[in-house]
């Protein structure tokens, strides 16, 4: 049996209407499932001026069903009892077996923006609506908020005009995201697509299509400010992240730690950039690119902090993007993640057309990346930003041979991303020690293999140099020792030595 929402038409808004459902649903043991139909209305539209709050063995299916928040609301889509509360923090209040599923054509809208973003959500007297101390307010506009709950999914929905990220989970355990459909409407910054946040683990995120203007899935251990549940482990550790295909500003793929926090036991596979056509290709000129598919509604704030996908960088900044200088208390050296504190993390299978396929800063140890591909518009395979790295492997990196660069990746400044020129692997003051590189091509349109300022002892082998003027290493305090006897061709065919004597 199941419980429709429109048994329910005589209350005065769509919210009390499925709220209602989910109520009795629980009561019974039953599931709710919401037509496209609005009986109370009847239009094919459920618009929700407040979250509709699910309990212990809630189960919503969305049949064809589209929901969208209401011009004002400064609340979530759907939360679970006790999320944002200090309740929530109890063991004893964890929840259990939720569930959003949808089916057809489900659709959750975040409609026309509420004008709260992080920059002026802290301490703000411009929302009344929400309580002063309510923790992390901007995670009121977060569509889909889980807050210490255990076997959860969110599956099979298209989500557009999000306010904020598309769904956060704090505290979660054997979750799975899977058929989700990203759409975000220009002109709102920050939108993430799926956040696992403190204390989320044995996860499943799989086949994220769309477009996100930030970080389509991000895995972020920080000092958040909610509550944190009383005797769990507040790291966030295995997590499959596979199948994601999105067009990002930021990162496909993002992992983030400090505060002594972990993160760990990871495997990330499958990454492609979402193109349209190659960037690189005779007809890229010309093509007429599709803008994302999102309504135009009204942007976040009059005046827009954060580029846009219509603004001309359709590329992401990283495509699988791990570790951060930043994020932490700049006045506590020693609230950043440490050597040890990001570890057995996998990646394999990336293909990206993005600034950088994969970028490693802070602290990385003891993981292995695999298939690293880049194509289009793009510099740097593989980028170390500062920070401590030690046993690391990498196979497989490379370039398509059409694959061109623009002029700004050309002169990247130095302190930054990039030193002086780009490279196939770019170190920028990086330490770091035990790293292994087998099989390795650098870019068709210029650059170097190794490149960068650091401290940093590698090993290469199998190293194709793709143009005349290309070095194994270039910069400062990079020394690589090549594998000996090792012997690769340049593009016009002559034979090259990558051995110790370089």
């Amino acid at each position: 049996m199941s419980v429709n929402p429109n048994a329910f038409a005589s209350l005065p808004d769509d919210a009390q209407m499925i709220q209602r459902a989910v109520d009795e649903a629980a009561s019974r043991g039953d599931t709710v499932v919401i037509p496209r139909r609005n009986e109370r209305t009847g239009e094919d539209l459920w618009l929700l001026p407040r979250a509709v709050k699910l309990h212990t063995g809630s189960t919503v299916i969305l049949e064809n069903a589209h929901l969208r928040l209401a011009d004002g609301a400064f609340d979530n889509m759907f939360k679970n009892d006790w999320a944002r509360t200090e309740e929530a923090g109890l063991l004893k209040n964890r929840q259990y077996d939720i569930h959003i599923v949808g089916r057809g054509c489900a659709v959750l809208d975040g409609g026309n923006h509420n004008g709260l973003v992080e920059r002026n959500a802290a301490g703000s007297s411009r929302f009344p609506e929400i309580q002063p101390k309510l923790p992390y307010p901007a995670l009121a506009n977060t569509m889909i908020h889980l807050h210490n709950a255990e076997r959860v999914s969110v599956e099979n929905l298209r989500v557009v005009n999000a306010r904020y990220w598309g769904m956060t989970f704090h505290f979660c355990s054997f979750g799975r995201v899977a058929n989700i459909h990203f759409m975000t409407a220009g002109g709102c910054p920050n939108n993430d697509g799926v956040d696992l946040r403190m204390g989320c683990q044995d996860f499943v995120i799989e086949n994220i299509t769309g477009y996100t203007q930030d970080d389509s899935v991000a895995l972020t251990c920080l000092n958040d400010r909610v509550a944190r549940v009383q005797g769990m482990d507040d790291s966030i550790h295995g997590v499959v992240i596979r199948n994601i295909m999105t067009a990002t500003r930021c990162a496909n793929v993002r992992l983030l730690n400090h505060y002594d926090r972990k993160l760990y036991n990871i495997i990330i596979e499958n990454v492609q950039s979402s193109v349209e056509t190659d960037p690189a290709s005779p007809i890229a000129a010309a093509y007429a690119y599709r803008l994302p598919d999102a309504e135009r509604v009204r942007p976040a704030m009059e005046t827009p902090y954060w580029g846009t996908f219509e603004g001309g960088e359709r590329r992401a900044h990283v495509c699988v993007r791990i570790g951060e200088n930043g994020y932490n208390d700049p006045n506590n050296p020693d609230s950043g993640a440490k050597l040890g504190d990001t570890f057995n993390i996998i990646v394999r299978n990336v293909q990206a057309r993005s600034q950088y396929g994969v970028s490693v800063c802070r602290t990385l140890c003891d993981s292995s990346f695999e298939n690293i591909q880049m194509f289009g518009d793009t510099a740097c395979a593989v980028y170390f930003g500062g920070g401590e790295f030690e046993n690391l492997r990498f196979s497989n990196r490379g370039f398509a041979r059409n694959t061109i660069m623009r002029e700004k990746d050309r002169n990247p400044c130095k302190g930054n991303y990039g030193y002086e020129k780009p490279a196939a692997v770019l170190f920028g003051g990086s330490v770091a020690r035990d790293v292994v590189f087998d099989g390795l091509a650098t870019h068709p349109a210029g650059g170097d293999a190794f490149a960068g300022y650091g401290d940093v002892d590698a090993q290469a082998r199998n190293v194709c140099l793709r143009t005349p003027e290309a070095k194994l290493v270039s910069g400062e305090g990079i020394r690589v020792n090549a594998a000996s006897g090792c012997r690769e061709k340049l593009s016009g065919g002559e034979d090259i030595r990558t051995d110790n004597e370089l």
